[in-house]
């Protein structure tokens, strides 16, 4: 990847030297490009999603469940005097049994794993925090409220323990439109890039992948890239999005404090969000020699792990040179935008400069390979077989060998409940793309 070399007006009238934090941007392939028009107006994390691990509390459970017989679905539970959390039962598509959400607060909880009995250790709760939770707190303060003494952890589990955080890492700006052939001049590791047209909601949840455009064939695209349980890459237009979500006088309060003043409401702002699934996060730490499990792990590491992002997806340069009418992109010189808002966003701490590679931890087991096999070709046996996840379950428990199968799981710091997840999913795809036929 070739970076372009960055000067700023007074570097070059002085001394032609170079300006770390220059505007203007020159390579020997395009030449100059004058990026002082756009404005950065935002940086922020924009979600976290935090697992524990541990034994869901007994006397909780029984108290989610009179609320819903008693179609009650208020609750107030948590710190002295209570949060009042909207209670609804989920199904099992949701992973989890039970959802509760503050919107006062800024919070979803997910609990209850269907794949894990209640009186059994799993992976049985996910706390989600919202921007506006995010933004008005310290790294610190949040772990706090994650799982300190009397954190919400405690609260929902025995003895829990931070098992995986996800993270989406979002930076706003103003005064730079992308062209019409942006997705030809995109170099990414994934084969999932999806344009949305004429879609007249969008939905950021963690049960949606999609991103909408607004507006007519001329108006500049939205894009995601990558798949939610991975890496994900998002380009969209969040003025219009802030709208359908009412979210108007948030953002531009935000806007206004990060650029000091700089914010134009009258201009539209455009969102670039990176979205790390808990498994990427995880590599990522194995690949430093480092824990990644909770948020507090991962927060002194968002800088790098943002540059990171921006590598692994990457806006090209086009050159001077044409054939037939055709602009060529260069694969090796980013574009002087995409390294912009690489080099200059920081989340809390600025870069350690540190080389981030993500690794998959090797399996003790030293028959990992034909472990995958034989749970790949059960699971299209089974598929054909007509059988559900419950089903395939009872087949994988009755071989002798099932204890390996999830040793061999925990090796990868994955669970039993991983296991059937992937079972599910597995069996899913085979009947979509038709090998269980």
């Amino acid at each position: 990847m070739k970076l372009s070399q960055r000067f700023s007006t007074e570097s070059l009238s002085k001394n032609g030297a170079e300006d770390s934090k220059g505007r203007l941007f020159f390579n020997t392939e395009s030449g100059f490009t004058d990026l002082s028009e756009v404005q950065i107006v935002g940086a922020s994390v924009d979600t976290v999603r935090q697992l524990f691990y541990g034994i869901p509390d007994e006397g909780l459970i029984d108290k989610l469940e009179m609320h819903i017989k008693n179609r009650e679905d208020l609750i107030y539970l948590g710190s002295p005097g209570g949060i009042r959390w909207h209670l609804s039962k989920m199904g099992k598509v949701a992973r989890y049994r039970y959802k509760l959400q503050s919107n006062d607060e800024g919070i979803v909880i997910l609990f209850g794993s269907y794949y894990e009995k209640l009186d059994a250790p799993g992976q049985h709760l996910k706390i989600e925090l919202s921007p506006h939770f995010i933004s008005q707190r310290s790294k610190l303060k949040i772990w706090q409220r994650l799982h300190g003494d009397y954190g919400l952890s405690r609260s929902f589990l025995h003895d829990p323990i931070p098992k995986g955080v996800a993270v989406h890492l979002a930076c706003d700006y103003q005064g730079f439109t992308f062209d019409s052939d942006c997705l030809s001049r995109l170099s990414t590791y994934s084969r999932t890039v999806r344009t949305f047209d004429n879609i007249s909601e969008i939905d950021l949840s963690d049960f949606s992948e999609a991103v909408a455009t607004y507006g007519g064939p001329n108006t500049e695209k939205n894009y995601l890239i990558g798949r939610a349980s991975s890496f994900q890459v998002c380009m969209y237009d969040k003025t219009k999005e802030m709208v359908k979500r009412d979210k108007q006088d948030y953002y531009q309060r935000e806007w206004l404090a990060y650029s000091l003043g700089a914010y134009d409401p009258a201009k539209k702002v455009r969102r670039l969000e990176l979205r790390f699934h808990h498994s990427v996060i995880r590599e990522v730490g194995q690949g430093m020699d480092k824990s990644l499990e909770s948020w507090l792990d991962v927060a002194d590491h968002l800088t790098d792990i943002w540059r990171y992002g921006m590598r692994l997806t990457r806006f090209n340069q086009v050159n001077g040179r044409r054939d037939n009418d055709r602009k060529f992109s260069k694969p090796d010189v980013i574009h002087p935008i995409w390294q912009l808002l690489m080099q200059d966003i920081e989340f809390y701490v600025p870069a350690d400069g540190v080389r981030i590679c993500r690794k998959k931890k090797e399996s003790v087991d030293p028959v990992a390979k034909n472990i995958s096999l034989l749970i790949g070709n059960m699971i299209t046996l089974c598929a054909r077989s007509g059988m559900d996840t419950k089903q395939v379950m009872g087949q994988l428990k009755r071989l002798t060998f099932y204890p390996q199968i999830v040793s061999y799981y925990i090796s990868r710091g994955l669970s039993e409940s991983d296991l059937r997840e992937n079972v599910e999913k597995g069996l899913a795809l085979r009947r979509i793309i038709g090998t269980a036929a």
